[in-house]
């Protein structure tokens, strides 16, 4: 019996030891409380004549209640956020109207959900080159705001951190971003943001109208077209023939004419006299020798018939 009371025992003092440790952890706070003052675990907010100071380092807190500034909402119009700060928490300046003019520092990665949601005062913004991510709804609302002016490469846009702004994001001209990303975040906001290089120009702006591509190849139709109006009279013109025939005439006859001209009166009067006179000669006795061959032949046929007659009675 001791040994069950015992064992009995053991087990509730493991079950009380048990039930505080899970009781602490339920119990965790998941915002800290800060001091007066700070808005961040190492950043100091101060407020001076519509002007709001942020130092520090590290990340803001989120106000979901409403910033520690709150009571200055409609007053502040400055908003200095010094190096060194990387998170603009949520909800800190949500429908502040006053607000003109925001100064981020050099080291803002993240601007937090609703951060400057409907500030109707704001007109341009400049983001640093470690900027990288807009906030859901960051940025919603703000009617006027248009023109966001980014350093750095293409960042994150959460879901509608620019809705109903129609703004102009400038992003570097000599670091353009992806085609790709611009077009598919165009489709997102159905035209209500346009993407331009730091310069004002747009680099996408050649592979979209047509007039400039047909202008370069009407031009070179057109010209083929007055070329060969031009072309043949200069490759049908006799002039590229007649040299070749006039030199061809020339070195043909030059050869011809010069010897007969000049060899010909040398050997031309001797030999046509020597040709006639033989040739004369050679005729004259062959005629001669014919007539005296019939002569005897009709000497002898005419006297040899006359002695035939007188045998004959």
């Amino acid at each position: 019996m001791k040994h069950k009371f015992l064992t009995w025992m053991l087990a509730v003092c493991m079950l009380l030891c048990a039930l505080p440790v899970s009781a602490e952890e339920v119990t965790e706070p998941t915002s800290p409380e800060r001091a007066p003052g700070y808005c961040g675990e190492a950043i100091v907010w101060t407020y001076s004549d519509g002007t709001l100071n942020l130092t520090g380092t590290g990340a803001m807190d989120d106000f979901p209640d409403g910033a520690p500034w709150a009571e200055h909402k409609d007053e502040i119009k400055t908003v200095i956020i010094s190096g060194g700060i990387t998170y603009i928490g949520a909800y800190s300046f949500s429908d502040y109207d006053a607000l003109t003019d925001v100064q981020f520092g050099s080291d803002v990665y993240e601007i937090g959900e609703r951060a400057f949601f409907s500030c109707d005062g704001l007109t341009q913004v400049h983001l640093p080159a470690s900027f990288k991510v807009f906030g859901p709804s960051s940025f919603m609302g703000c009617t006027k705001l248009k023109q966001f002016h980014c350093e750095g490469k293409f960042p994150s846009f959460r879901q509608n951190c620019l809705w109903d702004t129609y703004a102009v994001i400038y992003f570097p001209a000599e670091r353009p971003w992806g085609v790709g990303n611009i077009r598919d975040l165009e489709e997102a906001f159905h035209g209500r943001i346009e993407f331009l290089a730091s310069d004002g120009t747009d680099p996408y702006e050649p592979t979209e109208p047509p007039v400039e591509t047909k202008a370069p190849t009407e031009a070179p139709t057109e010209e083929p077209t007055e070329v060969p109006t031009t072309v043949p009279p200069t490759t049908q013109a006799p002039a590229t023939e007649e040299p070749t025939e006039e030199v061809t005439e020339q070195i043909v006859t030059e050869p011809e004419t010069a010897p007969v001209e000049t060899d010909e009166p040398t050997t031309a009067p001797t030999e046509p006299e020597n040709s006639g006179s033989s040739g004369g000669i050679k005729i004259g006795l062959i005629i001669i020798g014919a007539v005296a061959l019939l002569l005897i032949l009709g000497a002898f046929v005419f006297g040899g018939g006359k002695k035939k007659g007188k045998y004959s009675r």
